[in-house]
């Protein structure tokens, strides 16, 4: 089964939290580049928009520890806008999807 790594960034301000959504869309125009499978999604809460969330699926343990050096490249953007960063992840037991 797959893993979940979902991590909620509050920012200091709305505007550091733009700049790492724009940072993210420019990890995911440039892993195009890459043989790499990538699925992520980044979202920011609509009442208070210097929290974003973002939710990584990996195949498994090698898949991430694949992306992640990948991801390493980048580690410095959001680190310099200090973050508050809480981080979950799990393995997948249950998963169904509707059409």
């Amino acid at each position: 089964m797959s893993i979940i790594r979902l991590t909620v960034r509050t920012f200091q301000s709305v505007e550091h939290a733009n700049m790492f959504i724009v940072m993210s869309e420019k990890v995911a125009n440039e892993s195009n580049n890459t043989n790499l499978k990538i699925n992520m999604k980044v979202i920011q809460n609509v009442d208070q928009k210097n929290q974003v969330t973002s939710i990584w699926e990996y195949d498994d343990e090698k898949h991430m520890k694949e992306l992640r050096a990948y991801l390493s490249q980048y580690n410095s953007i959001p680190n310099s806008l200090s973050p508050k960063e809480v981080a979950y992840e799990g393995e997948v037991k249950v998963s169904a999807q509707n059409k």
